[in-house]
């Protein structure tokens, strides 16, 4: 997806440097059938973030800057360069008080408030039902597919698994979920396209 969770945000500088491009943040639960690919890095929890009461303006502030952020260039990861990480910070910094955030720091709060609603919708109701559920449908879809190797089966289970255990994240407030519900065909169209897949 395009909204970017904590710990990914927090190293996206830094990964620019290292010649990778930011690399957008997943809703803890998707589509069962995306499970098998993205399993692993979807049961990692991101970071908790501050969460705040989202406005329709955040919205569209984080469907325009994220691309905006992805394209920003990167550097050797053999080469660490404090002065080019200063630039890239600051064209970040830029990018997202362009969008309506006074700073990086607001724009990664409004970002992971979106990402505690969005890991809680299940994709074909298109409602929002929690993470466990999901998380639930996640771990049989991975344990049915045949097609999977084993041992990335057995890591894809096992991260699942943990993040069962750690329990349900607090639940967003009634106002997120429904803006963020509205939002949702736009979010997972951004979530898409953040993937570098077709819409």
């Amino acid at each position: 997806m395009t909204i970017l969770s904590r710990s990914l945000f927090a190293a996206s500088v830094s990964a620019l440097l290292a010649g990778t491009a930011l690399v957008p943040g997943r809703a803890l639960a998707q589509a069962p059938a995306q499970v098998p690919a993205q399993a692993p890095a979807q049961a990692t929890a991101p970071e908790p973030g501050k969460a705040i009461a989202l406005t329709q303006g955040q919205i569209y502030g984080l469907l325009v800057a994220q691309p905006e952020l992805a394209a920003l260039p990167g550097a050797a990861p053999d080469k660490p360069d404090p002065k080019a990480e200063a630039q890239a910070q600051a064209q970040a910094e830029a990018i997202v008080k362009r969008n309506g955030f006074a700073s990086l720091e607001e724009f990664q709060d409004a970002s992971d408030t979106v990402d505690a609603v969005l890991g809680g919708i299940d994709p074909e109701t298109k409602s929002y039902v929690g993470a466990t559920p999901l998380l639930k449908k996640q771990l049989a879809a991975v344990q049915a597919d045949k097609s999977m190797p084993a041992t990335e089966k057995a890591e894809a289970v096992k991260e699942i698994e943990a993040a069962l255990a750690a329990g349900e994240p607090e639940k967003p407030s009634p106002a997120n979920i429904t803006l963020v519900t509205r939002n949702y065909a736009r979010l997972s169209a951004a979530m898409t396209e953040g993937d570098g897949k077709p819409k």
